[in-house]
């Protein structure tokens, strides 16, 4: 769930060349993967509750644009497939693969996910977006035999106001050889373009996976989070 909610904020970027011309300062019209030879790096603060279990956690990722359509992350690669010309209106779609989740358990040994997914983007104006996933997740065991994961999300993209952008979305894990069988996941963000190069914002969600149940220590699940990002792009 963590990756869900920080994307929100962590792919945002564009050199200077970019953010004056190509790269839209509008969240709703910016592509999918960054602009060729951009960089983002973003942080989030993250306040994080699990049954009577809480903290602060800070994350930081970076982001870069190999080329127009391929993206390197901290947890993985993005490649589009269908770009909206001049990224205006329209169907976009990319191909990830990477890093989706960590889980540690002090008896049944520590957990991996890698996934890959298909990420989608309609644009229906400059003021609002239906955005879209379909994923697949191998849980790499330790000690216990590997799980899979299948995972459908989908959103909407809306300019509340100036410089404004809301975000809200929801996310259903078909979970296989869990304890669990299912869990579903929402989350609500709000994004402020302070500038060209600077985006500003609050997000907040819940999860019903259940780390316990399913063996795992708490320390990389929660059930609800808020926190706050900022993201900065050259």
């Amino acid at each position: 769930m963590k990756k869900s909610l920080i994307s929100m904020a962590l792919l945002l970027a564009s050199s200077t060349v970019f953010a004056e011309t190509e790269y839209p300062e509008n969240p709703i019209l910016r592509p999918l993967t960054l602009a060729d030879g951009t960089m983002a790096v973003s942080g989030s603060l993250m306040w994080v509750e699990e049954e009577n279990d809480s903290r602060g956690e800070l994350n930081l990722n970076v982001g870069y644009g190999l080329t127009d359509d391929l993206t390197l992350g901290l947890g993985g690669v993005s490649y589009r497939i269908l770009a909206r010309p001049d990224n205006k209106t329209g169907l976009e779609l990319a191909v990830g693969l990477g890093v989706r989740g960590y889980q540690e358990s002090a008896i049944n040994g520590d957990s991996v996910a890698y996934g890959t997914d298909l990420n989608g983007k309609y644009v229906f104006n400059k003021d609002i977006a239906m955005i879209f996933s379909l994923g697949y997740v191998k849980w790499d065991e330790e000690k216990l035999k590997n799980k899979d994961e299948y995972r459908y999300s989908i959103g909407v993209q809306a300019n509340v106001a100036k410089d404004w952008t809301a975000t809200a979305s929801y996310t259903y894990r078909d979970l296989k050889d869990f304890n669990q069988s299912e869990a579903h996941e929402v989350s609500l963000g709000i994004n402020y373009a302070y500038s060209k190069n600077i985006d500003l914002g609050m997000f907040t969600g819940y999860s019903s996976f259940d780390a316990q149940e399913n063996g795992y220590k708490l320390d990389n699940s929660f059930d609800r989070v808020a926190g706050a990002y900022v993201t900065y792009r050259f």
